[in-house]
């Protein structure tokens, strides 16, 4: 029969493994399908090679919910896309 130090031992391993996160933001967390953002270097040589419009922009953010700034990276043409719509959604909540 499992004792309370067992349960607690349990438990305090279970929130330990609950609370890993990779040491680095830039790396893909294994097996999780997500790609690693650019470095600001791998932004500026592409930015260097392509159209304005099909520039990349890297900021950080808070989300909603959450005090933790997250890098964002976003195209231009991307960026302006949903200003665009935002200011349309406000013009016809207004009227």
């Amino acid at each position: 029969m499992p004792s309370i130090k067992h349960f607690i031992i349990l438990t305090l391993l279970s929130l330990l493994t609950a609370c890993v996160v990779p040491s680095d933001e830039n790396q893909p967390v294994a097996g999780s399908g997500l790609q690693r953002l650019p470095t600001d270097a791998e932004v500026e040589q592409y930015n260097a090679s392509v159209d304005p419009d099909d520039r990349i922009v890297c900021h950080r953010e808070i989300p909603v919910g959450s005090n933790i700034p997250k890098r964002v990276c976003r195209l231009v043409k991307d960026v302006q896309e949903t200003s665009e719509f935002h200011r349309e959604q406000l013009r016809r909540a207004l009227n």
